[in-house]
C-alpha cells in the first residue's frame, strides 16, 4: 500500500467527492496527463488537498482501478478512481495544511524546504507520500490547532472545471501569442522612454561583478529606466511557474517591480508561489487583455503605467 497526496480543489470534491481525476494527454487517448497519477492504486491511501485553499479534506480508500470517464456534466475526458472515506476531520471543519506545515514541531519529508514547499506540489496532481507524512497529517485531522471552519473557506474557481478540456494548442500557436506580447511590450516601453531589450540575459540585469554561472537563463523582455535599474517582464502563457520565480529571484536585487503577463484565473497560483521570496513586494501582475487595451487606447496606457509603477 502507497501513500498519495492528490491536488484537486474543493469545487471538484463538491462536483465528485467519491472520485480523483486526472486530464488525459489529449483528447480520445485513454491516458493520464501526469503519468505518476497512474502509479496510484485499488487500495492506496489518499490525502484529498485542496489546492487554491490549502486545506486537507480527508484522507480517503481508493476503491477501484484507473477508469476513462468519457462525458459527465462536469468531468469530460477524464482518468479517475473511486474513493471512500476513512478518516475525516470533525464535521464542518477542515485541516488548515498551510498552517500544520510551518508548525515549528512538524517537518514533512516531502516539503525539505518549508518557505518554498508551494513548489513541490506545482504541476502536480498527486505527489507520492511517506509513512512518515502521512501519519503526520492523520494524527492532526481533529487537532483544534490546526483546524479550520468550512464556513471560512472559499470556493475559488480554477481551469479544473470547466467542461470541456483545453485544446492542445499547437506551437505555432503558442509562440504568436507569446511573441505578439512581447512585442506590444516593446513597443509601449519605447513609447514611455524606456530602453526596451527582448531576451535579455539574467546576467544583462545583474552587475558586472555578480554574474550568474548559468549563461542560458533569460527574460522575455527589460525595460531599462534612465540607465539605472531595470523592469524585468515575463509572459507566462504555458510555461513553469517554479522556473518563473527561480529566474525572477536570480534579478530581483537590481529590479524596480517584476513584471508576469498571465491570464486572471494564475494570478493567485504565482501570487502564492511567490509570497516566501524577497521580491513578493515588488510584484505586478497584469493580464493579455491588459497590454492589448494599453496598445489601442492612450488612457490605457497611462493606467498600466500607473499600476506598473505604484
Amino acid at each position: 500500500m502507497n501513500y498519495w497526496l492528490v491536488i484537486h480543489d474543493l469545487k471538484a470534491y463538491m462536483q465528485h467527492n467519491d472520485l480523483i481525476g486526472c486530464r488525459v494527454k489529449r483528447p480520445g487517448l485513454q491516458q493520464p496527463m501526469l503519468k505518476q497519477f497512474a502509479e496510484i492504486k485499488k487500495g492506496d491511501k489518499i490525502v484529498y488537498y485542496a489546492s487554491k485553499n490549502c486545506v486537507v479534506i480527508g484522507i480517503f480508500d481508493v476503491v477501484s482501478d484507473i477508469t476513462y470517464l468519457e462525458k459527465d456534466p462536469y468531468w469530460n475526458e477524464i482518468m479517475v478512481y473511486s474513493i471512500r472515506p476513512a478518516e475525516m476531520p470533525p464535521e464542518g471543519y477542515y485541516l488548515d495544511f498551510r498552517k500544520l506545515l510551518f508548525s515549528e514541531t512538524v517537518k514533512f519529508d516531502l516539503f525539505p524546504e518549508k518557505e518554498k514547499w508551494y513548489t513541490y506540489l506545482q504541476g502536480k496532481t498527486c505527489r507520492k507520500l511517506t509513512e512518515h507524512d502521512y501519519q503526520i497529517i492523520k494524527n492532526n485531522l481533529n487537532n483544534p490547532e490546526y483546524l479550520i471552519e468550512k464556513d471560512k473557506v472559499k470556493i475559488i474557481e480554477t481551469k479544473w472545471h470547466k467542461e470541456t478540456p483545453p485544446e492542445t494548442p499547437k506551437e505555432e500557436e503558442k509562440t504568436s501569442t507569446h511573441d505578439t506580447i512581447v512585442e506590444s511590450l516593446y513597443t509601449i516601453g519605447q513609447i514611455l522612454g524606456y530602453e526596451a531589450i527582448k531576451n535579455p540575459s539574467v546576467n544583462d540585469l545583474r552587475p558586472p561583478d555578480k554574474p550568474f554561472k548559468a549563461k542560458d537563463k533569460t527574460l522575455d523582455l527589460a525595460w531599462k529606466i534612465f540607465g539605472l535599474t531595470h523592469v524585468p517582464f515575463e509572459v507566462q502563457i504555458h510555461g513553469s511557474i517554479p522556473d518563473l520565480i527561480y529566474r525572477l529571484n536570480l534579478v530581483h536585487q537590481w529590479s524596480l517591480k517584476m513584471v508576469v503577463i498571465a491570464e486572471q484565473e494564475n494570478h493567485d497560483e504565482i501570487i502564492e508561489a511567490a509570497q516566501t521570496y524577497p521580491f513578493a513586494g515588488k510584484l505586478v501582475l497584469l493580464t493579455p487583455k491588459e497590454i492589448e487595451k494599453a496598445k489601442k487606447d492612450y488612457k490605457e496606457l497611462l493606467k498600466l503605467r500607473q499600476k506598473i509603477f505604484a
